[in-house]
């Protein structure tokens, strides 16, 4: 008989249910409690291995002692209460034998080798392997691997994830336990309990002072140290494992790395956890090295709290950062099969909870679009949907999660990285979608010339993702682009104080009517009235000096004289200007907008101030911001001459004619309700002058005047959106959106 339990000569009977098999004597069984049924767990003492086995299944193998055949067995089982075929107790078998935990006769074993015709081994048999993620063996309709396709998959696979054991778990496990192990009491449990939600509640008040400090997480110079300090946390997090484990009494493996797409990530190999009977003792495992980081965390929380500005306290802040929110996101989330995964399944009392939930979630597929019927399900009641809801968020995040990791592998990494997100790709992707497709293909044999139903609806269902899929490439975009807009009077006069100066005079107040030339604010400054006067007097005496100069012969010192006297001209001419402007007059027909002109008297304003406001309430005009990324599909909206939708803050709505952009782009802020730190959608940043902020990147404007009606509708300084048609294919939309995000 060869390893696998196959013999090479050919079988002395045809009838695979004849067949007589045993289970290995070395497989021990424990049953577990759980909600939905009674399980078992076995332990395959030659290679320290654990398989659950479902109700049905444990049944199964008890009957299986060599003595009776597959037909002996299956009637057995229907005069028990069990409702099992025979081709589902032969499909049982072919697990078994595939995982080496049960022989046959020398005339028989050929007859489990060839591909299962029984669904029950994907939808019924629950004969999973503690260290799998999934069923195994080739379910009905699956296409047979070839060797050279299995080699190559194997291959792809090493290139993907690799083990390295490094040490003995156990022996670590035994020293650390002498020194860390009185962390997992119960008191020192509630302690540090205790710190860490002093360590949350510590970067949360604080939250804003941290968020500064973890910014520079970006910056490549950092990303080795990064790298390092992830490397020892998670190290630090499967001793965790390791210390529980020992403490809880369970047999510990080896300790080494593993290489996820060239990532370094710690394992330790507690297998035999499934020896605990206690619900609690298991969580406690599951959660023991996201409890030792997140005690790290805290720790590091309160160093940057307590430590002066340096490079402590943005060490400190990483530590956080890596212990705390990133152990949290990728270690304790249920929708990775990780820790968060084992406890969720342990506190839902679902055993092997994604395997449930997948097969559940396929089926629905296969039904809806194929109108295959649904198979039996094991869980019964609100499991059966919390299974079947989980798998959803479960396959929506790690797809949105592993293409992440893939496409930050070939950015990184380049050619190779290129090289590694083909390969998963075709692993993760291709590969499993054939082999659904295939099996939904031979679902049904076919007779004669004519393609099934089953066939028939595969077609439709290709042709209708090829047709969608060529629409995402090919076709314009059927969503909007949005450009931000502000409300804004029509060409408003807006007077400043030209210098810094006393209000001495008000002549108008809010909401009154004005004509040109309008006398509307007297402003006071005398420092300017003493300095005209000394420059006046500077003057006078820098004319009598340069003629009496010009007198004695003195032409080069009555030159210099006069240059002097030129300077003094200017510099009075300049105060006058400035003193002229202390009159305030309204340069347009309009009214008074500025809401505060009572209370100006004898109020001294800075340069710069505004001081008083001119326009008309009938004529306003909307200010739109096109980045430069919009520029294209913005001239297209304008050329099209089709109205577009504007909405506003406070749920204004009206169509508007699109006016042409300005030649050029500018980074000076156009107005103030734009700014983000005003609440506007613009990013800016401290300009030159400190007085006023920039845009962080240059931006396009139209102006779009509006009706008379409109304008008495809307208020000035109100934001919104206007919508104009994307010229992007919906690919080149979700790309530009993904390349935004940091």
């Amino acid at each position: 008989m060869s390893q696998s339990g196959i013999p090479k000569q050919p079988p002395a009977f045809d009838d695979p249910l004849a067949i007589h098999i045993k289970v290995d004597p070395a497989l021990h069984f424990s049953s577990r409690g759980h909600g939905v049924e009674t399980s078992y767990i076995a332990n395959d003492t030659r290679t320290g291995k654990f398989y659950r086995f479902g109700n049905r299944e444990y049944h199964a193998a008890t009957l299986m002692d060599g003595t009776r055949s597959i037909n002996e067995i299956s009637d057995q089982i229907q005069l028990d209460g069990v409702f099992w075929s025979p081709n589902d107790v032969l499909s049982f078998a072919r697990e078994l034998v595939q995982h080496k935990l049960a022989t046959i006769g020398t005339t028989d074993s050929d007859l489990l080798s060839g591909p299962s015709t029984s669904p029950s081994m994907t939808s019924s048999s629950n004969v999973v392997p503690g260290n799998s993620s999934g069923s195994t063996g080739n379910a009905a309709g699956v296409a047979p691997a070839t060797p050279g396709l299995q080699r190559a998959v194997g291959l792809m696979s090493k290139l993907l994830s690799q083990r390295f054991a490094i040490a003995d778990g156990d022996r670590i496990a035994m020293r650390l336990r002498t020194h860390v192990g009185f962390l997992f009491h119960p008191l020192a449990m509630f302690l540090c309990g205790l710190l860490i939600i002093s360590g949350i509640a510590v970067v949360w008040n604080h939250h804003d002072a941290f968020a500064l400090e973890i910014k520079r997480i970006f910056d490549r110079g950092l990303w080795l140290w990064m790298g390092v300090l992830w490397c020892v946390l998670k190290f630090i997090h499967e001793c965790g494992h390791a210390v529980c484990a020992k403490r809880l009494g369970v047999r510990v493996g080896k300790m080494g790395v593993m290489l996820f797409l060239f990532a370094p990530l710690a394992y330790v190999d507690v297998t035999d956890a499934w020896r605990l009977h206690r619900r609690r003792d298991r969580v406690q495992l599951a959660l023991a090295g996201v409890y030792v980081e997140l005690i790290i965390g805290a720790l590091a929380a309160w160093i940057w709290y307590v430590a002066p500005v340096g490079m402590l306290k943005h060490f400190a802040a990483h530590v956080f950062l890596i212990a705390g929110p990133a152990t949290l996101l990728v270690n304790a989330n249920p929708l990775l099969r990780l820790d968060g995964y084992y406890v969720f399944s342990d506190l839902l009392e679902i055993p092997n909870l994604r395997d449930h939930g997948r097969k559940r979630l396929v089926a629905w597929i296969e039904r809806i679009l194929f109108r295959l019927p649904m198979p039996e399900c094991r869980l019964n009641g609100w499991r059966r949907d919390v299974a079947v809801i989980h798998a959803f968020c479960s396959v929506i995040f790690q797809v949105v999660w592993m293409s992440g990791l893939v496409f930050a592998v070939s950015t990184w990494a380049k050619g190779l990285g290129l090289a590694l997100a083909i390969i998963a790709t075709l692993l993760w992707a291709v590969l499993p979608l054939v082999q659904w497709m295939y099996k939904i293909w031979t679902t049904k044999p076919r007779e004669g010339l004519w393609l099934t139903f089953y066939q028939r609806r595969m077609l439709a269902v290709a042709s209708f993702v090829c047709v969608l899929i060529h629409t995402m490439l090919v076709n314009a975009s059927p969503f909007s682009r949005r450009v931000p807009v502000v409300v804004r009077y029509h060409n408003e006069q807006i007077e400043r104080a030209p210098v810094g100066a006393f209000v001495t005079g008000v002549y108008v107040s809010c909401g009154q009517r004005v004509e040109r030339g309008k006398l509307l604010l007297e402003l006071e400054q005398p420092d300017l009235l003493v300095k005209r006067n000394q420059l006046v007097d500077q003057l006078d005496a820098t004319s009598r000096k340069s003629i009496q100069q010009r007198r004695k012969g003195d032409i080069a010192l009555a030159e210099a004289s006069n240059e002097k006297a030129d300077s003094l001209n200017r510099q009075i001419t300049e105060l006058d200007r400035q003193i002229a402007s202390l009159r305030i007059v309204a340069d347009r027909k309009g009214q008074i907008t500025s809401p505060m002109t009572d209370r100006l008297l004898g109020r001294f304003v800075k340069q710069g101030d505004e001081v008083i406001r001119v326009s008309d309430p009938q004529e306003k005009e909307l200010l739109a911001v096109v980045a430069e990324d919009n520029m294209v599909a913005f001239h297209n909206a304008v050329s099209s001459q089709d109205p577009a939708a504007i909405r506003l803050r406070g749920g204004q709505r009206f169509n508007v004619s699109l006016e042409p952009l300005q030649p050029s782009a500018t980074r000076a802020l156009p107005h103030d309700a734009l700014a983000a730190t005003n609440g506007g959608p613009l990013a800016v940043q401290p300009g030159s002058d400190s007085s006023r902020p920039m845009l962080v990147q240059p931006q396009l404007q139209s102006v779009i005047p509006l009706d008379v009606v409109t304008s008495m509708k809307v208020e000035s300084g109100q934001v919104g959106r206007l919508v104009i048609p994307d010229d992007r294919t919906i690919v080149a939309r979700l790309s530009d959106y993904l390349s935004e995000k940091p």
